[in-house]
């Protein structure tokens, strides 16, 4: 039987700690039903810095940490959304840094997801190593961790005997994939069928928006990034842009990295795409008519960005997350009620 410690605190988010509790707690259950027998499989217990969290209506028991009684540690989201919030989450497990190192070389996992990948980077064990973090806070990430190796491409990557996920419900795949390393891969597709969890969902791409991208106070910056926003049809070059506020496209390039972290250029290639994103999700237009909407010509040269930014053609992004309301609350019409009765 694995034991599986899971990291809280007053700001953890309750729904991923119960969400990884009611996942192996399934996995129990199923083995039993199809062994026939009382096993478990896996153990949960929630380990921490106090002996005991009230969190809303909930008071939490919560066990020592102590290391050396569990085989998989897992870190949960936290309720940390700023700079100063994100700086403490990335400093609550420093103190345990030597207790995490015995465990990884005895053979045992760590796991982090959500914002709680902050916690993981900030022992150092993830320098030098690829990790995948909470994509919309990806700019805070790379700021605070540059020794890390940033892949948002993949919603679970594994590193060694280091596992991390991406954004919140990431931790459905991240426990599929410990649960294909302690068990195997059948009984982890028979668990992701259970939990109705799509195992092939291995990337954050698609989720991606610039509706949450890094505030700043540049004043100029954010009339530019107005201003582009609403000219995406038309072919703009880095020159035109540059002229047309009056400095030259060093400078722009220089404020667009200082506060964005990317090229003018770039940042309009994703609002071509953030705006196609919205087209395929709230119209019936074509791929080509909305191709022409965002300022590309080249059918194409459009799909291969589209998939390049989302993991996607446009075709399959419509599928997944154009809204198809499927329930009919309103009243009925007259007609209908006539009918009826």
């Amino acid at each position: 039987m694995k034991r599986i410690g899971i990291w809280v605190n007053q700001d953890v988010v309750m729904s991923s700690v119960t969400g990884v509790i009611d996942f192996f707690t399934f996995c129990n259950k199923y083995w039993q039903l199809i062994q026939h027998s009382d096993q478990l499989l896996f153990e949960t217990l929630l380990i921490g810095p106090q002996a005991e969290l009230q969190h809303g209506p909930f008071t939490i028991k919560v066990e020592a940490a102590d290391f050396s009684q569990i085989d998989i540690l897992l870190i949960p989201g936290f309720y940390a959304y700023n700079s100063k919030d994100l700086l403490r989450v990335s400093q609550e497990l420093h103190p345990y840094k030597t207790e995490l190192q015995l465990m990884l070389q005895q053979g045992k996992w760590l796991g982090a997801f959500c914002n709680g990948t902050f916690a993981l980077a900030g022992t150092g064990l993830l320098d030098g190593l690829q990790s995948t973090s909470v994509w919309f806070f990806k700019d805070y990430f790379r700021q605070m961790f540059p020794q890390v190796k940033l892949d948002l491409q993949q919603l679970v990557v594994q590193q060694q005997s280091i596992l991390t996920g991406g954004a919140t419900t990431s931790y459905l795949n991240l426990c599929l994939r410990f649960v294909e390393l302690c068990m195997d891969t059948a009984f982890a597709q028979q668990m992701a069928k259970i939990m109705l969890t799509d195992p092939n969902r291995t990337s954050q791409l698609p989720y991606l928006s610039l509706q949450l991208a890094p505030q700043h106070k540049d004043a100029k910056l954010a009339e530019i990034q107005h201003y582009l926003q609403h000219h995406l049809a038309e072919p703009l070059s880095l020159e035109q842009v540059a002229e047309t506020f009056a400095m030259t496209p060093r400078t722009l390039i220089r404020r667009f990295k200082q506060h964005l972290d990317e090229t003018p250029m770039a940042y309009l290639q994703r609002l071509r795409i953030e705006r196609a994103k919205s087209l395929l999700e709230n119209t019936l237009w074509t791929a080509e008519e909305i191709m022409q909407q965002v300022g590309y010509e080249d059918i194409s040269s459009f799909r291969k960005l589209f998939v390049h930014y989302t993991s996607l053609t446009p075709k399959a992004y419509r599928q997944k997350f154009m809204f198809e309301p499927q329930i009919h609350c309103c009243s009925v019409s007259g007609e209908q009620q006539g009918s009826a009765a």
